[in-house]
């Protein structure tokens, strides 16, 4: 079975990661090698090196239920494996949010489930990932189709419970499901709350991710996933049926969850109207199923307010037949391929975009001040050269002459270095100040005297005033590190262009730290919580539900875009110098060799054809060493994947039989 587009371009992706990931191991070594590696330089390079590891590309599909996203899944990235891997029959829909990935760390096949009950603790979705003793662990036998695929329906299974636990669990409110004029005294909820599925799937072991997204409840219920997991994908597929049309619970699903990142976006977020086959009509020719679909798609943009080339028309049952029995014809029809065109070339594209972006922050950068520091050597070695050049006959009043104008420039040089230092210790002031307004020790007590005095609140009233509250102090101390940060990185710049323009230093300064990302995100959640706080669930739900909600979906976020922030401060205010400060330790040293040859050539004038073939082979080494750095600047700024490797084995799960 040919790949798809889409798979062919993510193992271009893998490979071209993989290069880049190779020089960068290489970086570390010439550092040593060279005399030129620091412990701040080292831990830049292994984060980078564990972030390009751990990287990987994610892809979430948002549906209402019956809308074929599972088939979908199944029909672009596993129809090689000859049948049905994940559930996606009649009256067997995703009940809960599902990921699906290859545990790298683990290595191994496995399927692991949380229970709903787990609604019931305070501890985060990604809290509670890190706890295995939460989660019921099915392995996967790779040798069995069958027992795979028996094991992957669990992912599907419901409970039934009465209406009383479903409300206490969060999910049943009377006044929010008025559908029913006597409400059952029992319901069927989701066994499971959220499933991890790691396995083998060659495009899964390349480093993608799929999340799989079951229906508006399951999205109002479990903010984490519209807080946290969809922004952070790469890509989110809304799917729609074409045999329904847009029904309100989608436009409700698009405007309350998809919607809104549309404004970050300018890729990566995809509108899909599947069952496109429901219009196929024998009776009609092509044209006229042709137009039907195009009025639909056409329809389904103005509803959403969307660009019609925004929407992509399939059947993801015929496309993945069609993949299973090799039918050119039927998967042409099915419109599949443009869908995996697309996503081949514009995610993976934005993808790629990031990693150069991150890489080219970090290690780029560390490569270009490596290069402008043996750069500066180079012009050294050469000024010295024709120096010495020049001193061929000339008297001795000429050299002594050449060391005075040294040792004064030596002497204004260290001058400089001295207010050099005066200004670090003015940086670390203003570090302190940062570190202050983002003390977590103040932020978490913030924290728990809000939560206090909302389970004490006897008033919805008094409840989202405290709400309002935290997050208003929440914002005040983003606002107080806005302002620092700012005179903080003022004060880096007037200091490296000092050095320019006095030393005609070539060093780059640091990427410079901005708060901003972090500040809109903030600001972000708030109008998030915002919507909560003024939303009916505020009146209906159970007051200590709101609270436990309100908590791990909104502050724990606020609280770890702080975390982040400080983080990031600490690391840049660790290396916002370090360029400077190597360079200047190199300038320093090269100016007392330079002193120190003409000392030496003042006393013995044998010396100074010596010291010219010397310095000439200093020359020629430090021109290798740029060669070499620039090589390796331009292998991790090249933006063209390499060529698709051979076709790799089929997998062996393979049936002869598409599952029902």
């Amino acid at each position: 079975m040919e790949k798809s587009r889409f798979q062919q371009q993510m193992q271009a992706y893998d490979q071209w990661k993989a290069n880049i990931i190779r020089t960068v191991e290489q970086y570390g070594p010439w550092l040593e090698e060279h005399g030129m590696s620091t412990p701040e330089a080292e831990s830049r390079i292994r984060e980078t090196l564990d972030a390009l590891r751990s990287d990987r590309l994610t892809i979430a599909f948002v549906a209402e239920f019956s809308r074929g996203k599972t088939e979908l899944i199944n029909a672009i990235f596993f129809a090689d494996y000859g049948r049905r891997l994940l559930p996606s029959t009649a009256g067997r829909t995703t009940m809960c949010p599902t990921e699906l990935f290859w545990d790298q760390d683990r290595n191994e096949a496995y399927v692991r489930l949380l229970p709903i009950e787990t609604r019931l603790q305070d501890a985060t979705l990604a809290e509670l990932k890190t706890d295995a003793k939460q989660w019921v662990h099915y392995p996967l036998d790779m040798e069995s189709a069958d027992q795979i695929e028996s094991t992957l329906r669990e992912v599907v299974q419901t409970k039934r419970v009465s209406l009383e636990e479903a409300g206490h669990l969060g999910l049943y409110s009377e006044e929010l499901h008025p559908q029913a004029d006597i409400p059952p005294a029992h319901i069927d909820i989701p066994k499971w709350r959220h499933a991890l599925i790691s396995f083998p799937h060659t495009l899964l072991k390349e480093g993608l991710t799929i999340l799989d997204t079951p229906g508006l409840n399951a999205l109002g219920s479990e903010p984490e996933l519209t807080l946290n997991m969809l922004p952070s994908a790469q890509a989110v597929l809304f799917v729609l049926g074409a045999d329904t049309g847009v029904t309100r619970s989608d436009l409700e699903m698009w405007q309350h969850h998809i919607k809104g990142f549309r404004s970050s976006r300018q890729r990566g977020l995809m509108v899909v109207l599947n069952k496109i086959d429901t219009l196929w009509d024998e009776l009609k020719d092509e044209q006229s199923i042709s137009n039907a679909i195009d009025k639909q798609c056409a329809s389904t943009a103005k509803i959403l307010g969307v660009q019609d080339s925004a929407i992509f028309p399939v059947s993801a049952q015929k496309g993945l037949l069609a993949k299973i029995r090799d039918d050119k014809n039927l998967l042409e029809r099915s419109a599949l391929t443009a869908l995996e065109e697309y996503l081949s070339k514009d995610v993976l594209s934005a993808k790629q975009q990031i990693v150069l972006d991150t890489v080219g922050a970090e290690v780029g950068q560390m490569i270009d001040n490596t290069r402008n520091v043996v750069s500066g050597r180079l012009s050294s070695i050469k000024k010295q050269l024709d120096e010495l050049d020049e001193l061929s006959g000339k008297s001795d009043d000429v050299i002594d002459h050449l060391m005075e104008k040294t040792r004064e420039e030596q002497a204004q040089y260290m001058r400089n270095v001295s207010s050099f230092q005066a200004a670090r210790k003015e940086i670390n002031v203003h570090a302190e100040a940062l570190r202050e307004a983002l003390d977590l020790d103040r932020l978490d007590q913030l924290i728990a005297d809000s939560r206090r005095e909302m389970a004490g609140s006897w008033t919805t009233h008094g409840l989202k005033s405290s709400m309002k509250q935290l997050f208003e102090e929440m914002r005040a101390n983003m606002q107080k590190v806005v302002t620092q940060s700012g005179k903080t990185r003022k004060l880096v710049r007037s200091i490296y262009r000092k050095f320019q323009n006095e030393h005609g230093f070539s060093v780059i300064q640091p990427k410079m730290f901005s708060i901003m990302k972090y500040r809109v995100e903030l600001e972000l959640l708030h109008q998030e919580a915002e919507v909560f706080r003024k939303s009916p669930a505020m009146v209906v739900t159970e007051q200590h539900f709101v609270i436990r909600k309100f908590f791990i979906a909104m502050v724990s976020r606020a609280r770890e875009i702080f975390v982040q922030a400080r983080k990031e401060i600490e690391n840049w205010l660790r290396r916002a110098l370090e360029p400077l400060v190597m360079q200047i330790k190199d300038h320093k040293e090269m100016m007392e060799k330079r002193l120190a040859n003409l000392q030496k050539i003042g006393r013995s004038r044998g010396t100074l054809q010596t010291r010219i073939r010397e310095l000439q082979n200093q020359y020629n080494e430090y021109a290798r060493q740029l060669t070499a750095l620039r090589n390796m600047y331009n292998t991790i700024s090249n933006s063209h994947p390499l060529e698709t490797a051979a076709e790799p084995p089929r997998p062996r799960l393979v049936s002869s039989q598409a599952g029902g």
